[in-house]
């Protein structure tokens, strides 16, 4: 009885055994660091980046920070500018305009929250086709907004599933950074 179903299985198979066949080309899993994070001083603030972020502080009146990751293709461009109660509101409308044309119309995501320190912050999101996919914003509505891009090597010809990771890593780390702005 055996042998009828192995001659019966090995008919419908035409007797050929498959054989596994390795892809011409694999790609390689994208190495995420772990959260970790350091604090570095910029103008009015104290910001925690990533441990493993090479990051050059410029201030000149405002503070500009670029944070790099190593190996990722990946930068972040964070700057602080110090305001004044009086002309908070226009620093704040241009600072969202300006986000919101560098998301080019695509389909864009906005996380908005109140930091410990009592900052109002938003995360903005375009994962698919922006070449700056991840934007933030936070201020204190009074003495300071802290504003940045995160720019992904790629991100603009990219699908979305393929930069996943790394945007999902840097959501990590800047609402990290934003949970733990201090003023100084």
């Amino acid at each position: 009885m055996s042998s009828g179903l192995a001659m019966t299985l090995s008919c419908c198979t035409g007797g050929q055994r498959e054989i596994a066949v390795p892809r011409p080309a694999a790609y390689h899993r994208i190495a995420i660091p772990a959260p970790a994070y350091r604090t570095v001083r910029a103008g009015t603030v104290s910001i925690q980046l990533n441990t493993i972020v090479t990051d050059t502080v410029v201030s000149a009146g405002n503070s500009w920070v670029t944070a790099c990751y190593p190996g990722l293709g990946t930068s972040m461009y964070i700057t602080v500018t110090e305001i004044d109660p009086g002309t908070a509101g226009e620093a704040i409308d241009n600072r969202v305009e300006r986000l919101s044309l560098n998301t080019g119309g695509l389909p864009t995501e906005v996380i908005s929250f109140t930091t410990p320190e009592a900052f109002d912050a938003q995360l903005i999101i375009t994962p698919a086709g922006s070449p700056i996919p991840v934007q933030f914003l936070a201020t204190d509505h009074s003495s300071v907004l802290v504003s940045g891009t995160a720019a992904v090597e790629g991100s603009a010809s990219s699908p979305a599933d393929s930069i996943s990771p790394v945007l999902e890593m840097l959501e990590r780390d800047i609402t990290h950074m934003l949970k733990t702005l201090k003023k100084q």
